[in-house]
């Protein structure tokens, strides 16, 4: 069935990527906004691990080396308990005093006696605090925030299902968190002519089942394709000519944030393997215990679809 367009745009252009990377993100690069805290905000929330703590580390670094330099501007001479040397000694001493001051530790072997390095110590000793008021607030929200971790099948297949054939793919949680009423809107985005111009039109895949009350396991997503199928009367070829892409929005409440989280994800046609079926990615333990193998998720055996 046809549908209006979603919010992405039906405009098409050679030169456009996909609609949905695989990360989740929109292909969408946005100019003109200008800076903006709450946009700072939102880089560090949203950033990887490495990158944020790499991120603290050199602001942490580089807040010191300045305040070190206006030290060693000054003179170390006036900072007891230095031994004024080369410049490099001198600065690695007042870098060593600067990071004592910023972090508030304060040993005591070094301390300004002139009034002009204790009241740099001073603002020094205010940034530090607020650095890492700021910092651990980051690190509350970032951890704090509640988000999805579902790992997706690597392909989507079509496999025989009943007495026709099935679009299906696969997707399973990647945490031991509990997640309940778990929703799925899946649509087909095809690039076709009309009037002589070329469109991206947006097409509902209605699934077998587009809801379930709990996700402890993987949950195999199928739209029959049927006469009234978008799919109906496509193959490999006419896919990639009209630029076939799967978009999927799944959402669910997660029981130990009390919030719902919602994650999105795409397949291309090149994505599509014709005539396979997925083999069965848990299996029962010893003790009886239902065990998935989410390494298995995007195992699938060649089958021969339905005659249509």
């Amino acid at each position: 069935m046809k549908m209006k367009d979603p919010g992405i745009g039906g405009r098409y252009h050679k030169k456009a990527k996909r609609v949905i990377n695989k990360d989740g993100t929109f292909n969408v690069l946005k100019s003109g906004i200008g800076p903006n805290l709450y946009n700072i905000y939102d880089a560090l929330i949203n950033m990887s691990w490495w990158n944020f703590l790499g991120l603290s580390a050199l602001a942490f670094f580089i807040f010191n080396c300045l305040f070190a330099l206006m030290y060693l501007f000054i003179g170390v001479e006036h900072l007891l308990g230095t031994n004024p040397g080369d410049g490099i000694q001198n600065f690695w001493q007042a870098l060593f005093f600067s990071t004592q001051t910023f972090t508030t530790v304060g040993y005591g072997a070094i301390a300004p006696i002139s009034h002009t390095i204790s009241l740099i110590a001073a603002i020094e000793a205010m940034v530090g605090l607020m650095f890492f008021a700021l910092v651990t607030g980051l690190l509350y929200g970032r951890f704090s925030r509640p988000m999805s971790k579902l790992q997706f099948s690597s392909n989507i297949l079509v496999s025989p299902y009943q007495d026709t054939n099935a679009l299906q793919f696969r997707v399973a949680n990647k945490r031991h968190n509990v997640l309940i009423e778990m929703e799925a809107q899946v649509m087909l985005t095809l690039v076709e002519n009309q009037d002589g111009q070329y469109k991206r039109n947006f097409y509902h895949l209605k699934l077998e089942r587009d809801h379930i009350h709990w996700f402890p396991l993987n949950w195999t997503l199928v739209h029959p394709i049927t006469d009234q199928s978008p799919l109906h009367g496509y193959n490999l070829d006419t896919l990639k000519k009209a630029e076939a892409e799967v978009l999927i929005l799944l959402k669910g409440f997660d029981d130990n944030y009390s919030q719902m989280v919602h994650t999105k994800y795409s397949y291309l046609d090149s994505d599509f393997i014709w005539g396979a079926k997925f083999a069965p990615a848990y299996h029962i333990g010893d003790q009886g215990d239902i065990i998935m193998d989410l390494s298995k998720l995007d195992l699938y055996d060649a089958v021969q679809l339905n005659p249509l």
